[in-house]
């Protein structure tokens, strides 16, 4: 038999080998004696690269299988029903094996003839059977909670399909839920702030702008499940918390094969915690500056003996105040969620998410920038423009279920759907209007008025993934659908604008609540179709080549009509329909630890902002290309990227103006990014963690002039670096883990109006405000006093820094947090 004939051979017998009863074991020798006669069975000492995807145990192993060229045997109710963390490396038989079935509580014997025998590894003999699921040797999985990294295994938010860092052709950072820990991040404002190449400003209190890469981020997802994000109204995005999440995947670039429409920005990927196979629990109580006060508790398992129904549980409340005056917040999570395994084939998830937030004080967009004689003002970090009872709340529900069916051939079918049911309830005043006199004072107004919004999201994902054989070598699909229909009803009570009676040095929030009538109601309709298609193809061991395309259907209606008859509503709508977003990828390994990448996407974006004439901007379109360099060190406990990018955008939606009317628009033509960035993010020796980050980004239009945002009228910082880690000492003092980091960005700039006394015509002008290049340092450290009691002290701008985190949000500023403490203490059962 020649060795071309074996290795097909070995291939038919692969789907069947773990469902083999055990009579037919006794083929094992004779077919291990063709391998030996053909010489195609390598060693189980010598040594190979393999790259094999997390998935089901039964289809890693046969993946294995084929790719090492062995026999492989046992009975398939061993392997189903459990998952492996894939294998990424260069390992020897028994070391590949190890790792595979790492956490299974199966073992792979070796016998006399050159093959293995699956079979339940004993209590006491650990001969090739590890420990926890989520990490592979010292390779890692998907989730990252309890494995202690900065990094993970695998993430699919890019294209689909599970890929290692490296893997990926596209910048991934990923904030696991070691690092939220570590850095004390309860909120996604927390964890992105800290998170290389990401800047954040203020709209005001409550709403945040993340901005990657120069431009602002509108893409979220929620398990890969896309959501509708207004950047004005928010419904509370921006306030999500993350007692929920496992992790935080942030594809840098723009993602249109998964996301469709979007900036070429980022998409952050929030990705929940799963229920666990074993039980574990805790609870943990947090104090910290401004009466912060918080407390939370995780409870997961099995809910049946045999562990094929799983549960968890998590909730959380916060009841806080701030760094400025009269301020109050409070919010409460619920979160819980049902796996169950209904055949070894077949798993369902289901699950609930809740989310409210309520807060009083909260303002409508900072403080004035200039006295009304062209001065600056110079307001304290404690002033808060809102009036006392000024509120804006949010409440969101997810409703979530999915089924995941395991196939023939290692593919695999996923429905995925959820529905989110958000609203937000607000009633804003604040003393924000205007510029007052630098002496007395006077001369301000109020922004006021009632906003309500109810919005019901219901999104449908289809995909089926799996690997086929072409010209001798496996590759991998995905192809899917998917749709998402948003409806908002929104009241439409208007906005108000009375004086600032007195001085406003002497602001104490005080100001009678109005009664702001109902003028008519807002309906918006928006729904995205697509079907999407990409493919991993392997010409070569060492090449990668990732292309796929996504056809989209966009329509969108908003209708604005008044109670007043003579007043003539507004009615705008558009659609779009078989828009193409091409996908290309490549990777390719110069060896076991380095590989260069390069990708390029489209750009389309559908906009609801307005010109002068009231006419709908164009679509933004355009390109993204980035080319790169990618690491993988210790088996993937370290990873390290560099990139290099350029983003080509037209009709790009520019604030012009609007106040006391509806804002006004308009398009910005050959805005142009290019920058560069670097990442390392993982162990670098046992017990250091290190997350670090540097970018440069460089915006212009077409005639090389600063593009600002389209609600914050700034620019985004050209630099920003990013520095975090942690050191858990050795020795005696092994329970104490000590870290701190360095947050870095360079200028930018704001674009606000500065009133002139002298100019009896246009009584001033528009002037850039620079926020100069600034850092914030924090800290921390933890004690674990024995398994189950730990205590976390952050200390968060530990020089009280003061500087500006908002700009040009109508012509006002907001300034960052000052220096805060947080103390942390865990309980885990």
């Amino acid at each position: 038999m020649s060795p071309h004939v074996a290795a097909r051979f070995r291939f038919a017998l692969r789907p069947l080998a773990l469902a083999l009863p055990a009579a037919l074991l006794s083929l094992a020798p004779t077919i291990a004696q063709a391998q030996e006669q053909t010489g195609s069975q390598q060693a189980s000492s010598s040594k190979r690269h393999y790259s094999i995807a997390p998935g089901p145990l039964v289809s890693v192993l046969n993946r294995y299988a084929e790719q090492a060229g062995i026999f492989l045997a046992g009975h398939n109710d061993l392997a189903s029903g459990k998952r492996s963390p894939g294998l990424e490396g260069t390992f020897s038989e028994q070391e590949a094996l190890q790792r595979l079935l790492q956490g299974t509580g199966l073992q792979a014997q070796p016998q006399a003839n050159g093959g293995y025998v699956l079979h339940a590894a004993p209590q006491a003999n650990g001969t090739l059977e590890l420990g926890a699921t989520t990490i592979s040797g010292q390779g890692l999985g998907a989730t990252t909670e309890d494995t202690h990294s900065y990094t993970t295994g695998a993430v699919s938010s890019a294209t689909g399909l599970p890929l290692s860092i490296r893997e990926t052709p596209q910048s991934v950072t990923v904030i696991t839920r070691q690092q939220m820990d570590d850095q004390g991040s309860t909120s996604i404002a927390d964890a992105l702030r800290r998170a290389p190449g990401i800047s954040v400003q203020n709209y005001d209190s409550e709403r945040w702008e993340f901005s990657s890469r120069g431009l602002p981020i509108t893409n979220f997802q929620y398990d890969g499940v896309n959501t509708d994000y207004d950047g004005v109204y928010d419904y509370g995005t921006t306030s999500t918390d993350m007692a929920t999440f496992d992790r935080v995947e942030i594809i840098k670039g723009a993602t249109g094969l998964m996301t469709g429409s979007g900036d070429p920005s980022a998409t952050v990927n929030l990705i929940r915690k799963r229920p666990t196979k074993e039980f574990k629990a805790s609870v943990t109580g947090t104090v910290g500056s401004w009466d912060n006060y918080r407390t939370e508790g995780d409870i997961s398992g099995p809910l049946t003996e045999s562990g094929n129904v799983r549960g968890r549980f998590v909730g959380a409340y916060q009841d806080r105040s701030a760094y400025m005056d009269h301020y109050q917040n409070t919010k409460d999570i619920a979160y819980g969620i049902l796996e169950a395994d209904l055949t070894p084939d077949t798993l369902v998830t289901f699950g609930i998410d809740q989310q409210n937030t309520r807060s009083r004080g909260a303002s409508w967009t900072g403080f004035p920038m200039y006295n009304n004689d062209g001065s600056r003002t110079n307001f304290s970090r404690s002033f808060n423009p809102a009036t006392d009872w000024s509120r804006r709340d949010f409440t969101n529900q997810t409703i979530f279920a999915s089924v995941e069916q395991q196939l023939a051939y290692d593919w695999k079918l996923k429905v995925s759907y959820d529905r989110k049911h958000r609203q937000h309830d607000t009633l804003l005043a604040s003393a924000s209007g205007g510029n007052p006199n630098p002496v007395t004072g006077e001369g301000m107004y109020m922004f006021m008025g009632k906003f309500k919004g109810d919005q019901v999201q219901d999104n449908l994902d289809v995909n089926l993934t799996g690997p086929f054989s072409l010209f001798g070598r496996e590759h991998e699909l995905i192809a899917g659908f998917m749709s998402m229909n948003t409806r908002q009803d929104i009241p439409v009570h208007g906005s108000v604008y009375p004086p600032v009676p007195g001085s406003i040095f002497d602001w104490r929030g005080e100001f009678p609540k109005p009664d702001i009538p109902r003028v008519g109601s807002n309906d918006i309709v928006q729904r995205q179709t697509g079907a999407y298609l990409a493919t991993r193809l392997k010409p070569t061991d060492d090449l990668s080549v990732i292309i796929g395309t996504r056809v989209s259907n966009f329509t969108a209606n908003d209708d604005l009509d008044y109670t007043d008859p003579t007043r003539p509503g507004l009615h705008d709508s558009y659609r779009q329909t078989g828009v193409v977003t091409p996908y290309a990828g490549l990777v390719y390994n110069l060896d076991d630890t380095y590989s260069v990448y390069t990708s390029y996407t489209n750009i389309y974006q559908p906009q609801m902002s307005k010109d002068a004439e009231r006419k709908l901007l164009d679509p933004v379109e355009g390109d993204s290309y980035e080319a790169g360099i990618k690491a993988a060190y210790f088996d993937g406990r370290l990873n390290a990227s560099f990139a290099v990018f350029r983003i080509e955008q037209d009709n790009a939606a520019q604030y012009v103006s609007g106040v006391e009317t509806e804002s006004v628009y308009r398009a910005v033509q050959g805005a142009t990014t290019k920058g560069f960035e670097f990442e390392l993010a993982g162990e670098v020796l046992e017990g250091w963690n290190l997350s670090a980050g540097y970018t440069y980004s460089h915006t212009r239009d077409a005639e090389g002039n600063y593009v600002y945002g389209s609600v914050l009228q700034t620019t985004a910082p050209q630099q920003v670096v990013r520095v975090f880690s942690t050191y858990r000492l050795p020795g005696e003092w092994e329970n104490l883990t000590v870290g701190g980091g360095v947050n870095w960005q360079s200028e930018f700039f704001g674009n606000v109006f500065q009133p002139n006394p002298n100019d009896s015509v246009n009584f001033g002008q528009y002037s850039r405000i620079t926020q100069d290049s600034y850092y914030l340092v924090d800290l921390m450290a933890r004690y674990r006093f024995n398994d189950h009691l730990s205590t976390t002290l952050n200390v968060k701008n530990l020089f009280d820094k003061k500087y500006y985190t908002g700009l040009g949000n109508f012509g006002t500023g907001f300034y960052g947090e000052p220096r805060a403490l947080q103390l942390t203490t865990k309980w885990d059962f």
